[in-house]
């Protein structure tokens, strides 16, 4: 398989350039799961996108920390990107920042929040096939202060938490979009809770903290997104 990876991700001043890289992350989950498939990274963030992403088996949008109502013009042509994407019917698997672009492109609503922050566990109400091995809920990071509030008409809500009702969404056998992250780590996590700590309180830092030391099922979520994938 052919894998384009949108780097949605502005590179932070304070970054490790070695290990956050988000689209990196992505590449780093699913090759165990994937050795032979061939992923091309794409900075969007710069401007730089495939001239025609259905030439790809699929499209991974990654998270970021922009905001999907920026407006800015490369968020508006990821926009037309995941339009065309969804109308070929090409794979697409978007996490976080991607999540609520697949959203807000195909007629959703997204908005400001309290961040989740920390591991929160969602319930998956929709098992679908490629969720193998089965789980009736999954533990991810999170810390995001947009969420979807709004679901298009043409996508289906698979999985739910009570602080993120929208968690995870799909679309027949070709759209797979999260907001949690099953790509991120723990020690990446502590990092970015450095990032944000002028925006959040020392007591929800601490919490999140002790959160993140309990671990995630991210090696989970990446069966079922290259079940998903390859499917």
């Amino acid at each position: 398989m052919r894998i384009a990876i949108y780097n949605t991700n502005p590179t932070a001043k304070n970054a490790d350039p070695s290990g956050d890289h988000y689209g990196l992350m992505f590449e780093d989950m699913l090759r165990p799961q994937m050795p032979d498939a061939i992923f091309v990274h794409f900075d969007v963030v710069l401007g730089v996108f495939p001239d025609n992403p259905t030439e790809f088996d699929a499209v991974i949008i990654t998270g970021s920390s922009a905001f999907v109502t920026d407006g800015s013009a490369w968020i508006e042509t990821l926009f037309s990107h995941i339009r065309a994407i969804d109308k070929a019917g090409t794979k697409l698997f978007a996490v976080c920042f991607g999540h609520q672009a697949v959203a807000m492109a195909l007629g959703g609503k997204v908005e400001r929040r309290d961040i989740v922050l920390g591991v929160p566990e969602c319930d998956v109400t929709v098992l679908k096939d490629w969720m193998q091995p089965r789980a009736n809920s999954i533990r991810l990071f999170g810390g995001n202060f947009q969420q979807v509030v709004e679901v298009p008409d043409t996508l289906e809500v698979v999985a739910s938490h009570p602080d993120c009702p929208i968690a995870m969404m799909v679309k027949g056998q070709h759209l797979m979009a999260v907001q949690f992250h099953p790509e991120f780590s723990a020690e990446y996590m502590h990092r970015y809770v450095d990032q944000i700590s002028d925006d959040i309180s020392v007591e929800r830092a601490t919490v999140a903290r002790q959160e993140f030391e309990a671990g995630a099922d991210g090696a989970l979520f990446a069966k079922w997104a290259a079940g998903f994938l390859i499917g």
